[in-house]
C-alpha cells in the first residue's frame, strides 16, 4: 500500500507544535486528522494510502511521554510510518558544542532517559523519522519563552543566566521541517531515521531575553525592567544542548532557520491572538 503524505494523522494535535503543524498542512490544503495525546481514541485510517503518525509530545511534559508510548502500541497494528518529534535535551549540555545523531554523551537525568526509551520504542517500527530538536518555544503556557514573558512582566529586575548556552527553535520552524521530511520520506528506504534540527546562532539565556524583551516591548510598556547577568539565573528548566543537523540537510535539503525571527513572528502571534 503506497505512503500518502498528505495524509496526516497528527497526535498531539492540542499541543503547541501539533496546532503549527496542523496550521501547515492546512495552508498547503493537505489531509489531516487530529488526535490528543492523552486520548484513547481508535484510529481510523481513510482513504486508499497508508498515512503519516506524527507524535508531537510536549516534550517537558513526563505524562506526555508516557502517553506517547501508548500511541506507538496502539499504531504498531497499521504497520504506518511514524514520526516522533524528540529533543536534544538526550545530550548532557555541553558549552555550545554540537551533538551528531552518533553522539552518545547522553545526559544521566530521568528526563534523558525517558525520551531515549521513547525513540527506542520508535526505532522498532519499521518506518520511522525521529526528530531531535533544540530549545523548543511557541511563547505559549509552558514553555521557557512565555515563562520568561511573565517573569518580565512581574519584576522591575530580573537576574537571567549568562553561562549556558543552548539553540532557541520556534514550533513553527519545527512544523515546517516536519512536514518538509514528510513529503519526501517515501522516496527512498535510506531517508528513514534520526535527525536533529535547531535553529541559528547558539545564545545563552540572557541574550534570549535581551532579544524577547525588545520584540515585546513593541506590544506593551516593559521599560522599567532592568536585566542583570549572572550564572544560576532565569533561564529554561530543562537546558536543551544544541545539535549538528549537517545529516538533515545532506538528506533533506533542510537549513538551520534563524531564531531570531521565529521569535519576532511568534510574538506578534501572541499580542494579536
Amino acid at each position: 500500500m503506497p505512503i500518502n503524505p498528505f495524509h496526516t494523522l497528527i497526535i498531539g494535535a492540542d499541543r503547541p507544535l501539533g496546532q503549527y503543524l496542523a496550521r501547515a498542512l492546512a495552508a498547503d490544503n493537505l489531509h489531516y486528522k487530529s488526535y490528543s495525546i492523552e486520548g484513547r481514541e481508535r484510529v481510523a485510517i481513510l482513504g486508499s494510502g497508508q498515512p503519516f503518525f506524527v507524535l508531537t509530545p510536549a516534550l517537558a511534559n513526563g505524562s506526555d511521554i508516557e502517553d506517547a508510548l501508548y500511541w506507538i502500541e496502539t499504531l504498531e497494528e497499521h504497520d504506518a510510518p511514524i514520526v516522533l518529534v524528540s529533543s536534544l535535551a538526550v545530550f548532557a549540555p555541553q558549552n555550545q558544542a554540537r551533538h551528531t545523531e552518533t553522539s552518545t554523551r547522553f545526559a544521566d537525568n530521568d528526563h534523558a532517559r525517558r525520551l531515549l526509551a521513547l525513540e527506542q520504542r520508535v526505532k522498532q517500527c519499521r518506518r520511522h523519522l525521529i526528530l531531535r530538536v533544540g530549545q523548543s518555544f511557541s511563547v505559549q503556557a509552558g514553555d521557557f519563552a512565555h515563562a520568561l514573558l511573565m517573569a518580565l512582566r512581574d519584576r522591575v529586575e530580573l537576574t537571567v543566566d549568562d553561562v549556558e548556552f543552548f539553540c532557541p527553535t520556534p514550533d513553527d520552524d519545527i512544523a515546517t521541517v516536519l512536514l518538509a521530511m514528510m513529503k519526501q520520506a517515501d522516496c527512498s528506504d535510506d531517508l528513514w531515521g534520526l535527525y536533529h534540527f535547531c535553529g541559528v546562532e547558539p545564545v545563552n539565556a540572557f541574550g534570549f531575553t535581551e532579544a524577547l524583551l525588545a520584540e515585546a516591548s513593541q506590544y506593551e510598556d516593559l521599560s522599567n525592567v532592568r536585566l542583570e547577568s549572572g550564572a544560576g539565573g532565569f533561564r529554561p528548566v530543562w537546558q536543551v544542548p544544541c545539535g549538528d543537523v549537517t545529516h538533515l540537510f545532506y538528506t533533506f535539503g533542510i537549513k538551520r532557520r534563524p531564531w531570531r525571527s521565529g521569535l519576532g513572528r511568534l510574538l506578534r502571534r501572541y499580542y494579536r491572538a
